[in-house]
């Protein structure tokens, strides 16, 4: 088997370095955007309910009356949640950097950089967890909605009454489950990178590339 070649991070890290780099440029663009919306409340709120659906996509009341459970569920948690959003943001711009600077390391030693990227993967997971919970509270609203609607709208040739009352009875809870998974898809992979970096195994495997540090 031959030795990984000098100053070339093993496969396994290399590859989880990029996967931060592309969680932590998708997710802090998400929560940016979010920030600046939150920061223009009213404004934002406005600009959507002006925006003009096609004919195709149903009743034209829908999205209006949608677009205002939406922001009536975000007004009393607007000031945190814009905090949250820009701390978020700016966690996911140390990962990003963190992350690029252990695959181009341009001099800087890399275990600096690991122990960064390990902090700051947490720090991202703890904070999307509680954006995560966040969003549950809002889309559950919005299901409320979807259901009211559902409820209003005539029954399909040969659809059952039964089970569309199911569905329309669980519409909230499917909204708030989509939130509990994504929030599980994302932050469960920023925790588990994170742990990844701090763990002894991708420590000692950066201490060698590093070599020996002038004191």
């Amino acid at each position: 088997m031959s030795a990984p070649h000098p100053g070339r991070l093993p496969r396994g890290i290399r590859f989880a370095a990029m996967v931060c780099l592309v969680m932590s440029a998708f997710t802090g663009w998400l929560a940016l955007n979010e920030a600046t919306t939150l920061a223009h409340f009213h404004d934002a709120r406005e600009r959507e309910l002006e925006t003009k659906y096609p004919a195709w996509m149903g009743d034209e009341d829908f999205f209006p009356r949608v677009v205002r459970t939406q922001y009536s569920a975000l007004e009393p948690m607007r000031e945190p949640r814009t905090v949250l959003m820009g701390v978020l943001s700016v966690a996911c711009a140390f990962v990003f950097v963190a992350a690029g600077r252990m695959l181009r390391p341009d001099g800087l030693p890399r275990d600096g950089m690991r122990k960064l990227l390990g902090r700051a993967a947490i720090t991202v997971a703890v904070l999307r967890t509680i954006d995560g919970a966040q969003s549950a509270v809002v889309l559950r609203r919005v299901g409320q909605v979807m259901a009211e609607s559902m409820g209003q709208m005539p029954l399909q040739p040969g659809q059952d009454p039964v089970a569309a009352e199911m569905v329309r009875s669980a519409m909230p809870t499917m909204a708030a489950g989509m939130s509990f998974i994504a929030t599980a898809l994302v932050a469960g992979t920023f925790a588990l990178l994170g742990q990844y970096f701090r763990s002894d195994s991708v420590r000692e495997a950066i201490t060698a590339q590093d070599g020996p540090q002038e004191e």
